[in-house]
């Protein structure tokens, strides 16, 4: 991503939120399976879990 380190954290964090939240609701996930969610949710989460854990966001909460 080419993007200062500060806005590739508050991306990465905004997309780690989109697929939390639509992977818990997949009527809001407009055509993807909820299948699909949680893995892209997942991947985010283990690339990055130093980020991920700082703001509060872990591996379990898409079976929440």
């Amino acid at each position: 991503m080419n993007a200062r380190p500060q806005i590739t954290d508050a991306i990465l964090v905004q997309r780690m939120k989109e697929w939390r939240m639509r992977s818990r609701c997949p009527l809001l996930a407009k055509g993807y399976p909820a299948w699909k969610c949680r893995k892209n949710y997942l991947y985010l989460v283990r690339t990055h879990p130093a980020l991920a854990l700082r703001h509060g966001l872990s591996e379990s909460d898409v079976y929440r």
